[in-house]
C-alpha cells in the first residue's frame, strides 16, 4: 500500500494584494480605507431658504402652492408626490378649459374657408391716355391773362397786360391750325367808314390776334408732348413767321386749358412769364342764332 503525500496537495495561498506603484514617487501616498463600514457620510447641510415667489396670475398655477408653506417643514416623499400630481392634474385641466372658453362658430363653410379674406374692391382700369391733339380740337374761351414776374422784374407782382377784363377765344382745329384772339373791351363804337386815326390806333392796342398751324411734337423724355404755335398771320408785324413753344395743361378734368411760354416774354417793357388760363366753350353745333339785337335810338329835347 503506497503512502499518500501531501505533495501535490497543497493548498495555495492566498497571494498578498500587489501594490500599485504611482508613476509619481514624489507625492505622498494618501491613505485608502480599507473596510467600507468605516466611511463616514458628511453632516448633512440644508440649502439656505429661498425668498418665496410671488403669486401668479393664473389660477391654476397658484393654487398647489397656496396653502403650503415649507419654512421648518420637511416633507417626506409622498407628500410631495401628492403634490405633484395635484399640480399636474390642474395643468391638464387648464387647456381644455380655457379651448372650452373659446367662441368656436357652430357652422363652418368648407366650401370658403377664406370667406372676406381675399374679397377686395376690384381694381378699375385707368382709362387709356387721351392724345393731346384730341384734348385740344374745339374752342375755348378766355378766363384770365396774367404776367408773373421774374427775379429781374422791376414791378415784384403779377400784373394784368390787357387789363382784367380781358376776353378772348383761342380755336383748334382737328386738321392742325390753331386761331387766337384777345380784346381788351370798353372801347367807344365807331363805324369802319367814319373813324378817325386815334381812334384805329387805340383799336389796334385793344386787340391782339395771330393764327396758323400747330404742331405736337414728340422730344425725347419729359417732352413727349411738345406744342408750337406758328404765327402766319398777326397783328403785330414784327411775331410773322415765329414759332413758339408753349407750356401746356390741363385743370378741372380737362376743362381749363393753361397756356404759357417756357421763356420769360416781353411785356410793356419787363420781362415776364405770361399764363393764360381758357375754358373749354359749350357745343354749338346744334344751336339756333339768337334774335338780332333791337336797336334803341336815344333822341333828344326837340328831337323826332
Amino acid at each position: 500500500m503506497q503512502v499518500m503525500t501531501t505533495q501535490y496537495l497543497q493548498v495555495p495561498k492566498a497571494l498578498p494584494q500587489r501594490k500599485s506603484r504611482s508613476r509619481s514617487r514624489t507625492r505622498p501616498r494618501e491613505a485608502i480605507a480599507t473596510t467600507p463600514d468605516t466611511l463616514a457620510s458628511p453632516p448633512f447641510q440644508l440649502r439656505p431658504q429661498t425668498p418665496p415667489r410671488p403669486s401668479l396670475p393664473t389660477e391654476s398655477c397658484s393654487k398647489p402652492f397656496a396653502n403650503v408653506s415649507t419654512n421648518g417643514i420637511t416633507m417626506s416623499k409622498s407628500q410631495k408626490d401628492s403634490l405633484v400630481v395635484e399640480y399636474m392634474e390642474d395643468v391638464r385641466q387648464t387647456p381644455q378649459e380655457s379651448i372650452s372658453r373659446l367662441d368656436v362658430p357652430a357652422a363652418v363653410d368648407y366650401n370658403n374657408l377664406a370667406e372676406d379674406v381675399y374679397t377686395m374692391e376690384q381694381c378699375k382700369t385707368p382709362p387709356p391716355v387721351i392724345p393731346l391733339r384730341q384734348k385740344l380740337v374745339g374752342a375755348w374761351k378766355l378766363e384770365s391773362y396774367i404776367a408773373y414776374p421774374t427775379a429781374n422784374s422791376t414791378i415784384q407782382r403779377p400784373t394784368f397786360p390787357m387789363t382784367k377784363n380781358v376776353t378772348g377765344f383761342i380755336m383748334y382745329t382737328p386738321d392742325g391750325y390753331v386761331s387766337a384772339q384777345m380784346l381788351i373791351p370798353g372801347q367807344q363804337s365807331f363805324k369802319r367808314g367814319e373813324g378817325e386815326e386815334p381812334q384805329w390806333a387805340e383799336a389796334g392796342k385793344r386787340c391782339f390776334a395771330y393764327c396758323g398751324p400747330y404742331y405736337i411734337s414728340d422730344e425725347g423724355l419729359g417732352r413727349e408732348e411738345t406744342l408750337r404755335h406758328t404765327f402766319q398771320v398777326c397783328n403785330l408785324p414784327g411775331w410773322i413767321g415765329d414759332i413758339q413753344i408753349r407750356t401746356h395743361r390741363f385743370e378741372e378734368d380737362g376743362q381749363v386749358l393753361v397756356l404759357g411760354s417756357e421763356q420769360p416774354s416781353e411785356i410793356k417793357g419787363d420781362k415776364r412769364v405770361p399764363v393764360l388760363k381758357w375754358r373749354r366753350a359749350r357745343d354749338n353745333s346744334n344751336s339756333v342764332p339768337p334774335p338780332p339785337t333791337p336797336q334803341i335810338k336815344i333822341s333828344g329835347p326837340g328831337e323826332p
